[in-house]
């Protein structure tokens, strides 16, 4: 089951013994040098699909290693900061000749998000997000997964290249050695819920999007260098939406992040200066390489700041002029600008369904603890020079620890039933965890839903398809904790019974007695 592209290389390893590699980079799961690859490979291409690698420039890839790239037959398909981008490839290539410090394919290990992998690998069915690389089409991804037997759940809002499936850690792990896969993370309650939310693509860098598999994490200066001040100027502002009630709605977004940060953001003079966020709403091409394509579902993209992205380019804010934007409601402004300044400010995407960084948030979402550490980190607190004086504090009594999640299946009885019937229905009890209970189910010969209620749910209706189904009911808490019960139902085709026709009897012929006069 388990597929891994394996590359015919040369010239690896370009640098010689006295140079000195450039930074790492910063994978969610490790840091990757050259020491993480310490031997060129002689390998094979598999039969189909592309193949995926890693590859870090010296000093980042400039324009004419991109060019060259794309002339011996590779895609760039993502990007990651200190020179790092991936490549996709249907056949071997050579990287003789270019500033190549290393490269090398992403292992299994490195596409679990750790948020998964502290969960332990006999865990029940989680919900999660599968990220594949851009390049892969659909029918590919579906036909892997279906391979693989897991949950696919659907979602309205998802990205062109995730998918939304429940399974365990170990069916992860042997998903997560398909070369096609890029990444694999939680997914939130809204998302399992089938609730509408925000998306976003993902932060950009010049090279190509940045994965989610990708640590980012470089501000304008950094922690330690004082307080950081970006301008902000409105190059094009939408025309849905009041001018004055727009800026307001981006500079409140700015502001919230600046609460937490030694940020501050002011008016600008021009839209090229340096450390400036020029906010434009656009549509099709408008001056970088990621135009908004008609009927896309991408909201906006922003630039990381310099050194990342180059100046002027660096921090910029694109919105997408096609989206029917609003203010306090559906697609909201503020929302999709207080997300879009976590990229300006340098942070990447989050594993965490909490913070407003996560790839998928929801109308009204604001800024959490991760979000607030995430940004401390890059520019310190406001308040470390003069900590307030607090007068000292009893603790409050410490609460009971908090009940492992729970989930039976009550009705039917039982792991496994036959039935004549096209539909089923289900319930049972969920308990323990925290927070609000969400409970779905689906079923492995198709179909997927919420259930009704939670401590005492129920499910009115499953529909059947002829044979075995194996239906896994799921529930998560607000910590992100599952549990999960599943029940097979063989449906059969009803069957009429014989009919029987009675024997027919003879009566017997009786010769009346002959009597002699």
């Amino acid at each position: 089951m388990q597929h891994r592209a394996i590359y015919l290389i040369t010239a690896i390893w370009m640098a010689t013994a006295s140079s000195q590699a450039g930074g790492p980079i910063h994978l969610k799961t490790r840091n990757l040098t050259a020491n993480s690859y310490p031997a060129a490979e002689a390998l094979q291409v598999p039969g189909q699909g592309p193949g995926h690698l890693l590859v870090q420039f010296s000093g980042g890839p400039s324009a004419d290693d991109l060019r060259e790239l794309e002339r011996r037959g590779a895609r760039v398909v993502g990007s990651a900061p200190d020179g790092g981008i991936t490549i996709s490839t249907d056949q071997p290539i050579s990287l003789a000749g270019l500033a190549v410090e290393w490269s090398g394919p992403l292992l299994a290990q490195d596409k679990i998000s750790p948020l998964l992998s502290q969960g332990g690998a006999n865990g029940g069915p989680a919900a999660v997000v599968i990220e594949f690389h851009a390049d892969v089409h659909m029918r590919r991804a579906l036909q892997l997964l279906r391979s693989a037997n897991v949950q696919i759940l659907r979602h309205p809002d998802l990205l062109p290249n995730h998918m939304l499936v429940t399974a365990t850690l170990l069916v992860l792990t042997q998903i997560a050695g398909f070369d096609e896969v890029a990444y694999i993370f939680p997914a939130s309650n809204d998302l399992v819920q089938g609730n509408h939310v925000m998306a976003c693509a993902g932060a950009e860098m010049t090279a190509g999007p940045v994965g989610q598999y990708v640590l980012v994490g470089n501000g304008w200066g950094g922690a330690g260098a004082g307080v950081v001040q970006l301008a902000y100027v409105f190059t094009q502002l939408s025309a849905k939406l009041p001018v004055a009630a727009a800026q307001s709605e981006i500079v409140r977004a700015f502001q919230e992040w600046a609460k937490y940060a030694n940020v501050q953001f002011v008016p600008g003079t021009g839209a090229t200066g340096n450390q400036t966020v020029s906010i434009l709403f656009a549509q099709g091409l408008h001056g970088d390489n990621y135009p908004f394509e008609p009927g896309s579902p991408v909201l906006a993209h922003t630039f990381f700041p310099s050194p990342t992205d180059p100046e002027p380019l660096a921090g910029d804010m694109h919105l997408n002029e096609d989206q029917d934007w609003h203010i306090g409601t559906d697609i909201d402004l503020y929302t999709v600008a207080l997300h879009e300044a976590g990229h300006a400010l340098g942070l990447g995407h989050t594993d965490d369904p909490s913070t407003i960084m996560y790839p998928y948030y929801r109308f009204g979402a604001g800024l959490s603890s991760g979000d607030i550490a995430g940004v401390q980190a890059l520019y310190g607190s406001p308040d470390t020079s003069t900590p307030p004086v607090t007068p000292p504090v009893t603790p409050p009594p410490s609460l009971p620890a908090p009940t492992p999640l729970s989930l039976a299946i009550t009705n039917p009885v039982g792991t496994s039933v036959t039935t004549t019937a096209s539909s089923i229905s289900l319930s049972g009890t969920a308990s323990g965890g925290t927070g609000t209970l969400q409970v779905v189910w689906s079923n492995n010969q198709g179909g997927s839903g919420p259930a009704a209620g939670s401590a005492n749910w129920s499910v009115a209706s499953v529909p059947l398809a002829m044979g075995a189904n194996t239906i896994i009911v799921l529930a998560t808490d607000g910590a992100g904790n599952s549990a999960s019960a599943s029940i097979t139902v063989t449906q059969q085709a009803a069957t009429t019974p014989p009919v029987t026709t009675p024997p027919v009897t003879t009566p017997p012929v009786t010769t009346p007695p002959v009597t002699t006069p």
